[in-house]
């Protein structure tokens, strides 16, 4: 077997193998979403996302966005159990809602629409 043969393999073993291990980490996006203890859960908007982008929250429990970015962004509802969007919110601004349902809402920016978040009510 020519050297080549042997390192054109050995190469692409590599790649199938490192493809294979980029699946099976967690994204920085993909965490648990336990409800925070206490009475409030809190989303910042920043570097053009939200962060976290993927929350907990208890019935009865308040979310709070706030603006750090330096440019103005919404929260708009796209699906699960209903909310009222917010205005556009200028940088330093705060939006904050009281979910009232169980389930999970998905929401936007719509002034920057990569940005997609959710929260995930329990009882």
């Amino acid at each position: 077997m020519a050297m080549g043969q042997v390192t054109r393999r050995s190469l692409s073993a590599l790649v199938g193998l490192a493809l294979l291990s980029a699946g099976c980490g967690s994204s920085s996006k993909a965490h648990a979403v336990s409800p925070p203890p206490g009475g409030t859960a809190h989303v910042s908007m920043k570097v053009l996302e939200f962060t976290p982008a993927a929350i907990g929250a208890r019935v009865g429990q308040r979310v709070v966005w706030r603006n750090d970015d330096t440019s103005p962004h919404n929260v708009t509802y796209v699906s699960g159990p209903r909310f009222k969007s917010s205005r556009t919110l200028k940088p330093g601004a705060t939006f904050s809602l009281k979910v009232t349902s169980p389930g999970t809402i998905h929401y936007v920016c719509t002034l920057h629409p990569w940005m997609k978040a959710t929260i995930v009510v329990s009882r």
